[in-house]
Protein backbone atom coordinates (compact mmCIF):
# COMPACT_ATOMS: atom_id res chain seq x y z
CA UNK A 1 0.00 0.00 0.00
CA UNK A 2 2.53 2.62 0.73
CA UNK A 3 5.06 1.13 -1.57
CA UNK A 4 7.51 -0.37 0.50
CA UNK A 5 9.33 -2.59 -2.57
CA UNK A 6 9.80 0.52 -4.86
CA UNK A 7 11.26 2.22 -2.22
CA UNK A 8 13.11 -0.87 -1.56
CA UNK A 9 14.65 -0.92 -4.68
CA UNK A 10 15.50 2.59 -5.27
CA UNK A 11 17.43 2.57 -1.65
CA UNK A 12 19.60 -0.37 -3.08
CA UNK A 13 20.01 0.78 -6.17
CA UNK A 14 21.24 4.07 -4.07
CA UNK A 15 23.94 2.67 -1.48
CA UNK A 16 25.51 0.62 -3.99
CA UNK A 17 26.50 3.72 -5.47
CA UNK A 18 27.81 4.78 -2.27
CA UNK A 19 31.48 3.47 -2.32
CA UNK A 20 31.13 4.72 1.80
CA UNK A 21 28.56 2.47 2.98
CA UNK A 22 29.90 -0.95 3.46
CA UNK A 23 26.76 -2.80 4.47
CA UNK A 24 23.36 -1.73 4.47
CA UNK A 25 20.76 -3.99 5.35
CA UNK A 26 16.45 -3.70 7.24
CA UNK A 27 15.76 -4.81 10.52
CA UNK A 28 12.71 -5.00 12.41
CA UNK A 29 9.76 -6.50 10.63
CA UNK A 30 11.62 -6.49 7.42
CA UNK A 31 14.24 -8.33 8.68
CA UNK A 32 12.07 -10.58 10.02
CA UNK A 33 9.83 -11.37 7.10
CA UNK A 34 6.66 -10.40 8.86
CA UNK A 35 5.95 -7.00 7.52
CA UNK A 36 2.83 -5.38 6.17
CA UNK A 37 1.29 -3.00 3.62
CA UNK A 38 1.82 -0.30 6.81
CA UNK A 39 4.90 -1.55 8.16
CA UNK A 40 7.64 1.43 8.60
CA UNK A 41 11.51 0.43 7.51
CA UNK A 42 14.56 0.26 9.48
CA UNK A 43 17.39 0.79 6.89
CA UNK A 44 21.22 0.72 8.62
CA UNK A 45 23.73 2.75 7.25
CA UNK A 46 26.98 1.13 7.73
CA UNK A 47 30.34 3.38 7.00
CA UNK A 48 34.06 2.08 7.78
CA UNK A 49 34.56 4.54 10.26
CA UNK A 50 33.79 7.12 12.49
CA UNK A 51 34.61 10.03 10.16
CA UNK A 52 33.01 8.37 7.13
CA UNK A 53 29.65 7.78 8.82
CA UNK A 54 30.00 12.03 10.13
CA UNK A 55 30.60 12.78 6.92
CA UNK A 56 27.37 11.21 5.65
CA UNK A 57 25.54 12.49 8.50
CA UNK A 58 26.05 15.81 7.14
CA UNK A 59 24.60 15.13 4.18
CA UNK A 60 21.29 12.98 5.34
CA UNK A 61 18.50 15.11 4.40
CA UNK A 62 19.72 14.86 0.83
CA UNK A 63 20.39 11.08 1.04
CA UNK A 64 17.04 10.55 1.95
CA UNK A 65 15.11 12.50 -0.27
CA UNK A 66 17.72 10.94 -3.33
CA UNK A 67 16.32 7.86 -2.78
CA UNK A 68 13.06 8.83 -3.74
CA UNK A 69 13.15 12.26 -5.63
CA UNK A 70 9.89 13.03 -6.92
CA UNK A 71 8.29 11.97 -3.84
CA UNK A 72 7.69 15.04 -1.17
CA UNK A 73 9.54 13.91 2.00
CA UNK A 74 9.84 15.35 5.75
CA UNK A 75 12.88 13.82 7.51
CA UNK A 76 14.45 15.04 10.69
CA UNK A 77 16.64 13.77 13.48
CA UNK A 78 15.72 11.43 16.33
CA UNK A 79 18.30 11.70 19.09
CA UNK A 80 15.61 11.26 22.08
CA UNK A 81 15.82 7.99 20.46
CA UNK A 82 19.29 6.70 19.76
CA UNK A 83 22.25 9.26 18.43
CA UNK A 84 22.53 8.98 14.50
CA UNK A 85 19.03 8.33 13.51
CA UNK A 86 17.47 10.23 11.05
CA UNK A 87 13.54 9.66 10.28
CA UNK A 88 11.69 9.89 6.99
CA UNK A 89 8.09 10.65 6.05
CA UNK A 90 7.80 10.12 2.48
CA UNK A 91 4.55 11.64 1.39
CA UNK A 92 3.56 8.16 -0.51
CA UNK A 93 3.07 6.84 3.12
CA UNK A 94 6.22 5.01 3.83
CA UNK A 95 8.10 6.12 7.42
CA UNK A 96 11.38 4.84 7.03
CA UNK A 97 14.38 5.42 10.19
CA UNK A 98 17.73 5.73 9.04
CA UNK A 99 20.45 4.52 11.24
CA UNK A 100 24.09 5.50 10.43
CA UNK A 101 26.31 2.80 11.55
CA UNK A 102 29.96 3.09 12.54
CA UNK A 103 31.26 -0.67 12.32
CA UNK A 104 33.64 -0.18 14.72
CA UNK A 105 30.75 0.99 17.07
CA UNK A 106 27.85 -1.48 15.92
CA UNK A 107 28.04 -4.40 18.76
CA UNK A 108 25.97 -7.35 17.97
CA UNK A 109 22.34 -6.86 19.93
CA UNK A 110 19.27 -8.82 19.65
CA UNK A 111 17.34 -6.55 17.56
CA UNK A 112 19.35 -7.65 14.84
CA UNK A 113 18.58 -10.50 15.13
CA UNK A 114 17.11 -11.24 11.76
CA UNK A 115 18.21 -9.16 8.94
CA UNK A 116 17.71 -8.20 4.86
CA UNK A 117 20.92 -7.35 3.83
CA UNK A 118 20.61 -5.18 0.51
CA UNK A 119 24.49 -4.45 0.63
CA UNK A 120 27.54 -6.72 1.88
CA UNK A 121 30.30 -6.68 -0.49
CA UNK A 122 32.83 -8.09 2.10
CA UNK A 123 30.32 -10.26 3.91
CA UNK A 124 30.49 -8.23 7.19
CA UNK A 125 26.45 -7.83 7.69
CA UNK A 126 26.31 -11.60 7.36
CA UNK A 127 29.08 -12.01 10.06
CA UNK A 128 26.86 -9.72 12.32
CA UNK A 129 23.79 -10.88 12.03
CA UNK A 130 25.42 -14.52 13.11
CA UNK A 131 27.08 -12.82 16.13
CA UNK A 132 23.50 -10.99 16.76
CA UNK A 133 21.72 -14.24 16.55
CA UNK A 134 23.19 -15.08 19.69
CA UNK A 135 22.75 -12.24 22.14
CA UNK A 136 19.48 -12.14 23.97
CA UNK A 137 17.32 -9.12 25.45
CA UNK A 138 18.76 -8.53 28.78
CA UNK A 139 15.82 -8.82 31.84
CA UNK A 140 13.44 -5.32 31.80
CA UNK A 141 13.83 -4.09 35.44
CA UNK A 142 12.39 -1.69 37.38
CA UNK A 143 13.78 -0.33 40.84
CA UNK A 144 11.99 0.55 43.76
CA UNK A 145 12.60 4.08 43.81
CA UNK A 146 11.14 4.62 40.08
CA UNK A 147 8.16 2.46 40.77
CA UNK A 148 7.52 4.68 44.04
CA UNK A 149 7.36 7.99 41.91
CA UNK A 150 5.41 6.37 39.27
CA UNK A 151 2.53 5.30 41.84
CA UNK A 152 2.88 8.55 43.90
CA UNK A 153 2.16 10.50 39.87
CA UNK A 154 -0.53 8.23 38.87
CA UNK A 155 -2.57 8.64 42.35
CA UNK A 156 -2.21 12.58 42.10
CA UNK A 157 -2.71 12.83 38.40
CA UNK A 158 -6.03 10.20 39.09
CA UNK A 159 -7.64 12.18 41.67
CA UNK A 160 -6.87 15.39 39.55
CA UNK A 161 -9.33 14.01 36.78
CA UNK A 162 -11.64 12.19 38.70
CA UNK A 163 -12.98 15.11 41.11
CA UNK A 164 -13.19 17.25 37.91
CA UNK A 165 -15.71 14.85 36.28
CA UNK A 166 -17.40 14.69 39.32
CA UNK A 167 -17.94 18.48 38.85
CA UNK A 168 -18.85 17.34 35.30
CA UNK A 169 -16.18 19.22 34.07
CA UNK A 170 -14.39 17.21 31.34
CA UNK A 171 -12.43 20.50 29.67
CA UNK A 172 -9.81 20.66 32.19
CA UNK A 173 -9.01 16.79 32.99
CA UNK A 174 -7.85 15.87 29.61
CA UNK A 175 -4.65 17.10 29.39
CA UNK A 176 -4.29 16.16 33.58
CA UNK A 177 -5.50 12.22 31.60
CA UNK A 178 -3.06 12.55 28.93
CA UNK A 179 0.04 13.25 31.39
CA UNK A 180 -1.49 10.34 33.33
CA UNK A 181 -1.21 8.06 30.60
CA UNK A 182 1.75 9.22 29.21
CA UNK A 183 3.73 9.08 32.26
CA UNK A 184 2.21 5.84 33.74
CA UNK A 185 1.67 3.40 31.01
CA UNK A 186 4.31 3.55 28.55
CA UNK A 187 6.49 2.49 31.84
CA UNK A 188 4.15 -0.73 33.05
CA UNK A 189 3.76 -1.91 29.23
CA UNK A 190 7.63 -1.78 28.72
CA UNK A 191 7.94 -4.53 31.48
CA UNK A 192 5.10 -7.19 30.83
CA UNK A 193 4.32 -9.32 27.63
CA UNK A 194 1.57 -8.39 25.57
CA UNK A 195 -0.33 -11.91 26.45
CA UNK A 196 -0.37 -10.81 30.25
CA UNK A 197 -3.81 -9.38 31.16
CA UNK A 198 -2.87 -6.93 33.31
CA UNK A 199 -1.24 -5.32 30.14
CA UNK A 200 -4.45 -5.86 27.96
CA UNK A 201 -6.11 -4.08 30.51
CA UNK A 202 -4.11 -1.11 29.87
CA UNK A 203 -5.18 -0.67 26.60
CA UNK A 204 -8.97 0.01 27.26
CA UNK A 205 -7.98 3.47 28.37
CA UNK A 206 -10.34 6.20 26.70
CA UNK A 207 -11.77 9.75 27.67
CA UNK A 208 -14.57 11.30 26.41
CA UNK A 209 -17.11 14.43 26.64
CA UNK A 210 -19.39 12.46 28.68
CA UNK A 211 -18.36 12.99 32.40
CA UNK A 212 -20.52 10.04 33.71
CA UNK A 213 -19.17 7.95 31.19
CA UNK A 214 -15.41 8.56 31.38
CA UNK A 215 -15.66 8.44 35.35
CA UNK A 216 -16.77 4.67 34.83
CA UNK A 217 -14.06 4.47 32.72
CA UNK A 218 -11.48 5.68 35.27
CA UNK A 219 -12.79 3.09 37.48
CA UNK A 220 -11.58 0.70 34.93
CA UNK A 221 -8.25 2.54 34.56
CA UNK A 222 -7.96 2.32 38.19
CA UNK A 223 -8.39 -1.58 38.05
CA UNK A 224 -6.19 -2.37 35.40
CA UNK A 225 -3.52 0.06 36.98
CA UNK A 226 -3.31 -1.60 40.30
CA UNK A 227 -3.20 -5.30 38.48
CA UNK A 228 -0.47 -3.96 36.03
CA UNK A 229 1.43 -2.52 38.55
CA UNK A 230 1.04 -5.96 40.73
CA UNK A 231 2.27 -8.16 37.88
CA UNK A 232 4.80 -5.48 37.54
CA UNK A 233 6.40 -5.80 41.14
CA UNK A 234 5.88 -9.95 40.85
CA UNK A 235 7.52 -10.52 37.73
CA UNK A 236 10.56 -7.66 38.37
CA UNK A 237 11.27 -9.15 41.94
CA UNK A 238 11.20 -5.74 42.79
CA UNK A 239 10.34 -4.48 46.65
CA UNK A 240 7.43 -2.11 46.84
CA UNK A 241 4.66 -2.00 49.40
CA UNK A 242 1.41 -0.11 48.09
CA UNK A 243 -0.45 2.00 51.01
CA UNK A 244 -3.35 -0.68 51.12
CA UNK A 245 -5.12 0.95 53.57
CA UNK A 246 -5.44 4.35 51.54
CA UNK A 247 -5.92 2.38 47.92
CA UNK A 248 -8.74 0.56 49.37
CA UNK A 249 -10.56 3.37 50.66
CA UNK A 250 -9.82 5.76 47.17
CA UNK A 251 -11.59 1.96 45.64
CA UNK A 252 -14.46 2.66 47.96
CA UNK A 253 -15.10 6.35 47.29
CA UNK A 254 -15.16 5.76 43.49
CA UNK A 255 -16.98 2.80 43.54
CA UNK A 256 -19.86 4.85 45.47
CA UNK A 257 -19.63 7.94 43.28
CA UNK A 258 -20.12 6.01 40.53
Amino acid sequence: MFEQDRFIVRLQQKVAREAGIIACFLAGSFGRRTEDAFSDLDVALVFDSKAGRDAAWEQRETFVREILPYVPAKSFDAAHVRPYLHIALYSNGAKVDYRFENRAELMPNPFDRELRILKDPMGWAETYQAQCAQTFLPPQRISSAEIKALDHRFWVMFWDVYRLLLRGDTDKPFTIYLELLHFTLPALLRLLPPEDPAYQGLLAAYFTRDAPATRQQMKTLLVAYLAARSAVIRRTNVHYMPDSGFERSVRGLVERHG
